[in-house]
């Protein structure tokens, strides 16, 4: 049996198309390799080959346990917890808009919800079962497509938008940008401190082309930078640029803390003129370090959470108390509602599976092998528990009041379908683990 022949027995046993191509260069591969040693040692071409096949055994059988390896892998964990915590959040949203007098706008709330998770979970299960190694492949046309259509809802939003819809939107483009840095760092791998400059200088760039065409500082920008910077230190500590990984991480690092710290001190001491922060956003930082010297302003509802936790049981009383009835109390306080409503314990314990859900989601994009696979599950891992620790501690009353949502509980059509764009890169990175070959050198 020569090469071609045994090639195709094998491959008749493998199921899935990608894991059938990784599998027949990898055997091919090890053919080439021990025909070159027979070849060494005095055969024939023809003989070698025979003698190189016959060493690989029996296709059939290699060919059955080589696809029982090569296969999609699935989380059942981390599809289980998702849809746990998204009927939770339906749950306790429709429980929070029942406490308003207008009955139809409670009513077409809930249903709303409901649409925009089952919108959610299409979207996730599209990128879920699809490539993402085309982002890899066509991250600079992406980006072009993406800077054009920022520029052009920059022309038109303001016939188009109200500004709440249109600071929404500019939101959902510094979300758009994280998946995109982490293939960037992915195609500037190998370039050494040059390649860390590319990326540094794109994500600046990025940030202040869209504050130039109309987008305003918030907390979903600075968390977007911050993940990008930290996909950087983990691009670096993982060798894909090459070069001294230790000090170039040591480097990152320092921006990383940097900028928050260069954030503070802006405020409290410059007036917000190097970021460019409007008042309410110079005095939520102030708020944060003394709530009460703010607690009949700015820090009115810090101190009214501060309140209504000190008062609440192991077990809950059954309302939502008066976070409850701040406006946008679905979207921006479930867990304090959820901690009223059915005890501190119940708070706890949907907390503690939040966090498993995502330590397992970095778990897994930390182990992979593929650097694209493992660029893009760190941002998009990232980025959900930046997002979800601000909304803890706003919730626990020791964090900023800011605009952000917790992933999966909260109400809002962007915020949803991003939340489960970024958790279909993962369960994609996941599934693909078996099937995308690993990338060790560079």
């Amino acid at each position: 049996m020569n090469k071609m022949e045994y090639l195709e027995n094998l491959s008749e046993q493998i199921r899935n198309r990608r894991a059938k191509a990784l599998v027949l260069t990898e055997i091919a591969s090890h053919i080439e390799d021990q025909k070159c040693a027979y070849l060494a040692d005095g055969k024939s071409a023809e003989e070698a080959e025979l003698l190189a096949v016959k060493e690989m055994g029996d296709p059939v059988e290699t060919g059955l346990q080589l696809n029982k390896i090569h296969r999609p892998k699935t989380d059942f964990f981390l599809l289980g917890a998702m849809a746990a915590l998204t009927l939770l959040g339906i749950i306790m949203q429709s429980i929070i808009l029942a406490g308003f007098d207008n009955a139809a706008a409670s009513s077409a709330d809930s249903m709303r919800t409901v649409f925009y998770n089952l919108a959610g979970f299409a979207v996730m299960f599209l990128i879920y079962f699809g490539d993402y190694r085309f982002l890899g492949k066509y991250s600079k046309h992406v980006y072009f497509a993406y800077l054009i259509s920022a520029a052009l809802f920059s022309f038109l939003h303001k016939q188009l938008f109200s500004y709440s819809q249109a600071h929404r939107i500019w939101q959902g483009f510094y979300m758009l940008f994280i998946p995109l840095f982490a293939a960037f760092c992915y195609a500037f791998r190998g370039q050494k401190g040059k390649g860390i400059c590319k990326a540094t200088s794109l994500l600046f760039f990025n940030t202040f082309f869209l504050m130039y065409l109309g987008a305003s500082p918030s907390a979903t920008m600075l968390l977007s930078v911050m993940t990008c910077l930290i996909t950087l230190c983990a691009a670096a500590y993982k060798g894909i640029f090459g070069g001294r990984k230790q000090l170039q991480t040591g480097v990152l690092l320092s921006l990383s803390v940097g900028i928050p710290l260069l954030l503070l001190g802006d405020a409290l001491l410059l007036g917000g003129h190097i970021y460019l922060l409007a008042d309410y956003q110079i005095r939520r930082i102030q708020v944060l370090l003394n709530p009460a010297a703010f607690a009949t302003e700015a820090g009115y509802q810090t101190m009214l959470v501060r309140t209504q936790l000190a008062d609440i049981s192991l077990f809950g009383g059954g309302s939502v108390g008066k976070v409850g009835t701040l406006p946008g109390a679905q979207c921006d306080y479930i867990i304090t509602c959820l901690s009223a409503y059915f005890g501190f314990l119940a708070a706890l314990a949907v907390v503690a599976v939040i966090a498993a859900y995502f330590l397992r989601s970095l778990h897994i994009s930390l182990t992979q092998k593929n650097r694209l696979g493992f660029l893009l599950g760190v941002s998009c891992s990232v980025i959900l528990i930046l997002k979800t620790a601000v909304y803890l501690a706003m919730n626990f009353g020791i964090g900023m009041t800011v605009s952000i949502d917790m992933p999966f509980l909260t109400y809002g059509l962007q915020c949803t379908i991003f939340n489960f764009l970024f958790m279909g890169v993962i369960l994609s990175v996941y599934r693909n683990t078996n099937l995308f070959p690993a990338e060790s050198g560079i």
